[in-house]
């Protein structure tokens, strides 16, 4: 990603934030723009262990209400996959994709499928339904050969 569009990304973020009539802090600062930066699932423990090596003020509480914080304001999702933690997702200017999990390793692959996402649409419209989103989770084990 530009750095430009990472600059982008944070001044957006830090607007919604202070729109919500909470703090911008020097540790939201880095909080956020590790998230920008990164982009995958993770959990509040893996956002503490990468960011505190970087600034060791911040605490898993802050990581904690930071990460819920961009889920508030619609640029992260939280997600639970199974039986395993909580996983934060940046979504901000990302475009669309669904998930396969891996039941043995926990590993969380996205994909895009047009195939899927046309009939996904289909079967909507053959319920009477105009499709505003969605999301797909599949499970499954890796094939040893």
């Amino acid at each position: 990603m530009s750095e430009d569009r990472a600059a982008e990304q944070l001044q957006y973020i830090k607007t919604e934030v202070k729109r919500c009539q909470v703090r911008w802090t020097a540790q939201r600062q880095v909080i956020v723009e590790h998230f920008i930066a990164n982009k995958g699932h993770y959990t509040v423990e893996d956002f503490f262990g990468a960011v505190s090596v970087q600034d060791s003020s911040i605490s898993m509480a802050t990581v904690y209400r930071t990460l819920n914080l961009l889920v508030d304001i619609g640029v992260a999702v939280k997600r639970v996959f199974g039986d395993g933690p909580a996983t934060f997702e940046f979504i901000l200017n990302r475009d669309h994709h669904d998930h396969l999990i891996d039941v043995d390793s926990g590993e969380i692959v996205e994909f895009v499928d047009e195939d899927i996402e046309r009939l996904q649409q289909l079967v909507a419209e053959e319920l009477g339904y105009d499709l505003h989103d969605h999301r797909m989770i599949l499970y499954g084990r890796k094939i040893k050969k």
